[in-house]
């Protein structure tokens, strides 16, 4: 694939990302006051200045560990760009896309808005939706990869 085909996948896609989340978080931030919603399901404003879930919350250093990890990303991309299908790409721009746009919280916020409760689990948004789905279609698309690996080995 060109480059300029991936630039142009990974870019719209993260600018999409980044709009939905960012819009997302702006209107929140408006118009809940407070806890909407029930044990299973609600809308409750909180600020993750930790990493996944909370995790080191409250070092200043997550911020480079993230751009770490998009450079790396970024790298990735270039390194492979050849063997690097749609669908991959399109996997690869929810985790970045939702990676910059929690960055942008953590510059411009001092951490990350998150408003999505479910059940048990902490609360997230978007980017974090968008983040642990990019990161899953990657390891099955890598696990998919590696098996159609073997059998071409085998049948040679």
């Amino acid at each position: 694939m060109s480059t300029k085909k991936i630039l142009t996948i990974v870019v719209t896609f993260c600018i999409v990302i980044i709009a939905i989340d960012q819009l997302s978080k702006y209107l929140v931030t408006k118009n809940v006051t407070e806890k909407i919603g029930n044990d299973y399901f609600a809308i409750e404003v909180t600020e993750n200045t930790g990493m996944a879930f909370g995790f080191n919350s409250g070092n200043t250093k997550n911020i480079f560990l993230s751009l770490i990890v998009i450079f790396i990303i970024i790298s990735f991309i270039r390194n492979q760009r050849e063997l690097i299908g749609t669908k991959e790409l399109m996997a690869i721009s929810l985790a970045l896309g939702g990676g910059i746009s929690n960055i942008i919280d953590r510059v411009f916020r001092g951490g990350v808005l998150d408003f999505i409760k479910v059940l048990f689990i902490p609360n997230f948004n978007i980017a974090d939706l968008c983040i642990c789905t990019g990161w899953i279609l990657i390891v099955i698309f890598l696990i998919i990869y590696t098996k159609k690996e073997e059998v071409f080995k085998q049948e040679k």
